[in-house]
């Protein structure tokens, strides 16, 4: 964690804040990296980890992105994404 001394230096000499105020800042602002990074690394999760999808047919939307992300020059996670809104627009691959 950031001094609050190291924490004056960042912010600039113009700053009045109080060292309580500062704190306070300081630790919300780490609450919010903290929450940031969460949301991040569960972002990182397969399309398809998802509950609510196991009625579909996996290898077939595995081919679909497969498919959509050579021909659309695509990356992979959004060739999944586009592979499973159609799949779940249009009711296949069930």
């Amino acid at each position: 964690m950031l001094s609050l001394e190291r924490c004056r230096k960042i912010i600039g000499s113009g700053n009045k804040l109080s060292d309580e105020d500062l704190a306070s800042l300081r630790d919300q602002l780490y609450c919010f990296a903290a929450l940031a990074l969460e949301v991040r690394d569960s972002q990182k999760k397969s399309v398809w980890e998802r509950p609510d999808l196991e009625s579909l047919d996996r290898d077939a939307l595995e081919e679909r992105a497969a498919i959509i992300e050579f021909e659309g020059k695509l990356s992979r996670d959004e060739a999944e994404r586009n592979a499973l809104a159609f799949a779940l627009e249009n009711d296949h691959l069930n």
